[in-house]
């Protein structure tokens, strides 16, 4: 599974956005930070060989821009957590639990697990199976939640993909699974067709798409492989399916993939401007049937965000300040418009809001020490997962 070498969890945080386009109430989760080194934005692939998104080298990144616009209006505040381990991070909050429950890596090999009624207070709730399971991505479905992410991540020659099914967000027990399960999935989606999950397959020097018909009981490895690439997300889109990710162009380049028949086939999409030298993290389909994808650049000099209406046809989009210096990692859909979350080289974590996906301008002022990895929208407001975090950034899964 992807694994940032985290900072200590980072505690939630509430902001309070008094204007119209963006009056939400918002929090962030956070786990444990190593003093002297902090996870980057994403995993960075091995410039031969097979991709090995679980270790990368440290990249300089440039200073920030001084041309950076003040935010307006949000303010936040640290939710109570249980202590963490260093190293630790939240990357994936759902419903479940006491109301909401939050995933993350421990610091170790394993999952942690916590819960909260409201998005304020926490407590750790990590049944005692999680230590050898890594869970990057999960969504929810009809009987309760799929998380998928590494079966045994202690012995990581395994190769191990692997899905874990509850019904409460509490208790959790693995999938029966399924033919050719090797590999490491990412991230996973519901739709009429079943889950699917994206991710890397490295003994093939390949990406893979993993399908589901029964709500995440067994799986099936379709659509062949990716070669020379890694998936780090997938939509509903376009003509079917999009999934995003990176591809050696020789050298690493953004890429995405679109299908129209389930899953079975995929068709590379043309490179647009902007996708040399970048990955993409994460793509949302937003409801006015258009695409919207963060991603950043492997050599540390910032992000970008893109839209499309079709997930073959790409463009820029306009970031109000640009993002010299700074990425977004993830993205999400609230009642008042899409909010994309991130961090700095200046070990800042940032947010980004948008009434399209074409425009783009700072939401709060950055929050020092620390870095966004998710955000999920309640009925209440946004919450935000991540990490503090200190040191020099680093690259790693």
């Amino acid at each position: 599974m992807r694994r940032p070498r985290w900072p200590p969890t980072l505690a939630i945080v509430t902001r309070t956005i008094p204007r119209a386009l963006i009056s939400l109430l918002l929090a962030i989760v956070v786990a444990g930070c190593a003093a002297d080194a902090v996870p980057s934005p994403t995993g960075t692939p091995a410039p031969t060989g097979t991709p090995d998104p679980s270790t990368a080298p440290s990249s300089p990144a440039p200073e920030q821009p001084s041309s950076t616009p003040e935010p307006q209006g949000v303010a936040f505040a640290e939710a109570a957590v249980p202590e963490a381990a260093l190293n630790s991070g939240m990357t994936v909050v759902l419903p479940g639990g006491d109301g909401l429950v939050a995933l993350g890596f421990d610091g170790a090999f394993g999952t942690i697990l916590w819960t909260s009624t409201d998005g304020t207070e926490w407590r750790d709730v990590t049944p005692e199976g999680f230590a050898r399971v890594g869970v990057a991505g999960a969504t929810v479905v009809e009987d309760g939640l799929v998380g998928v992410g590494r079966g045994d991540t202690i012995n990581v020659d395994a190769n191990l993909a692997a899905a874990i099914l509850s019904e409460d967000g509490l208790a959790w027990r693995p999938a029966p699974g399924g033919p050719d399960l090797q590999g490491q999935m990412i991230d996973v989606i519901e739709t009429d067709d079943g889950l699917f999950a994206v991710g890397g397959v490295p003994g093939a020097d390949s990406a893979g798409v993993w399908r589901s018909t029964d709500d995440g009981e067994t799986w099936q490895r379709i659509g062949g492989d990716f070669e020379h690439a890694f998936l780090w997300s997938i939509a509903e889109g376009g003509p079917g399916l999009v999934a995003v990710g990176w591809r050696r162009n020789p050298e690493p380049d953004a890429a995405v993939w679109t299908s129209a028949d389930a899953g079975m086939t995929w068709e590379l999409a043309p490179d647009p401007e902007g996708f040399a030298g970048f990955e993409a993290t994460d793509i949302l389909a937003p409801s006015d049937g258009s695409l919207v994808m963060v991603g950043s650049a492997f050599d540390g000099r910032g992000g970008q965000i893109w839209t499309s209406a079709d997930g073959l046809i790409w463009e820029l989009a306009d970031v109000s300040g640009g993002m010299d210096g700074t990425y977004a990692r993830s993205l999400v859909a609230t009642p008042t418009g899409l909010v994309a979350v991130g961090g700095g080289d200046d070990a800042a974590a940032r947010a980004w809001i948008s009434a399209d996906g074409r425009s783009w301008e700072p939401l709060g002022e950055p929050v020092p020490d620390a870095y966004f990895n998710a955000a999920f929208a309640t009925d209440n407001g946004l919450i935000l997962a991540g990490a503090t975090q200190t040191g020099t950034l680093e690259t790693g899964i």
